[in-house]
């Protein structure tokens, strides 16, 4: 009888250690098999295009230690997105393609989960957000639309993609900084970029404020003009002349990112993988040519870095919504 009792120890005990082994937090060797990355977006989007081009990055630059598969899930404004995740615990074989909403989401009440159940990985890169008009506008520079604000802030009109966004927060957030009273500037919200651009070139709108992705070829054309850009620094090139808010002297740059997150409980050992393995992988010609092939900019931070802006983020958004009526 006790020899019996002692085989089933036995058989329990190896049960436990083949469980244990086979545990998703084990980094054992790590990654040692596919890893899930799931977009928080359509197929074709944003989200989903930067999570196929990391994927593209790493097979190119011959980095990629395991195969990626790719699942959509954009229901909810990235929401269903980001409750598989938290889901996932400490599964270091998830990982989330997402956007300021990590954050955004969370203030206005549509989510319960924010930046607490995920764990940043990385800013991969970012697009910059512009002021702009049709080629035939009187004004001719922002500061000329900032002034006509302060005497009155509800003669000029804006266009923006959706509310609340980054694209709401570049007309919110220099206004602000220039002494104009954010709650009476209208803003109006359009289904998409394309159809924004269609109502400034119509002159059912004065001034939008949208990627500058989607403005630079009716800018090509000679249909629109850029007037200022939210990037933190001049950028080169043909882009040279367009102002920044803070050459103009207002302190405000904001980046229309694109990052890679965990869930909430990834190991220490996972975040540090991705830190040398992405960290790298940004400094390849491979990378480079990417970015320059979708019109986008280096804006890497490690998760340390992207962690640490994030929560500045999140405070100066959750301000300016609060101010406006928009957070919950």
């Amino acid at each position: 009888m006790m020899m019996k009792f002692s085989k089933v120890l036995l058989i329990l005990g190896l049960v436990a250690s083949l469980v244990a082994c086979s545990s998703t937090t084990s980094t054992d060797n790590y990654p040692n098999k596919t890893i899930e990355v799931v977009a928080a977006g359509s197929p074709g989007g944003g989200l989903d295009t930067i999570a196929r081009v990391v994927d593209e990055a790493l097979k190119k630059a011959d980095l990629q230690d395991q195969p990626f598969t790719i699942k959509n899930l954009g229901g909810g404004g990235g929401n269903e997105a980001r409750a598989y995740i938290e889901k996932q615990d400490d599964n270091p074989y998830s990982l989330l393609t997402e956007s300021n909403r990590v954050f955004v989401n969370e203030i206005v009440g549509t989510t319960d989960l924010g930046i607490e159940e995920v764990t940043p990985i990385a800013r991969m890169m970012t697009e910059y957000l512009v002021w702009v008009v049709k080629e035939d506008s009187a004004y001719t520079d922002a500061k000329q639309i900032l002034d006509d604000l302060k005497e009155d802030p509800s003669a000029v009109q804006f266009g923006v993609g959706t509310i609340p966004s980054n694209d709401q927060m570049n007309i919110l957030r220099p206004a602000m900084e220039y002494g104009v009273d954010p709650t009476k500037i209208p803003v109006v919200a359009f289904k998409s970029g394309g159809d924004l651009m269609t109502q400034l070139l119509g002159g059912h709108i004065q001034v939008i404020s949208t990627g500058l992705s989607e403005a630079i070829q009716h800018v090509e054309a000679g249909n629109a003009r850029i007037l200022a850009i939210s990037s933190p620094e001049q950028l080169n090139g043909e882009l040279a002349d367009i102002p920044t808010w803070k050459s103009m002297g207002i302190d405000v740059s904001i980046l229309h990112w694109r990052g890679i997150f965990g869930p909430p409980n990834m190991p220490e050992e996972a975040v540090k993988y991705w830190d040398e393995k992405l960290g790298e992988l940004v400094k390849t010609d491979t990378w480079k040519e990417l970015l320059e092939k979708h019109g986008w900019f280096d804006a890497y931070a490690d998760s340390a870095t992207f962690k640490e802006e994030l929560e500045e983020e999140k405070e100066i958004m959750a301000n300016l919504l609060e101010s406006i009526g928009l957070a919950e």
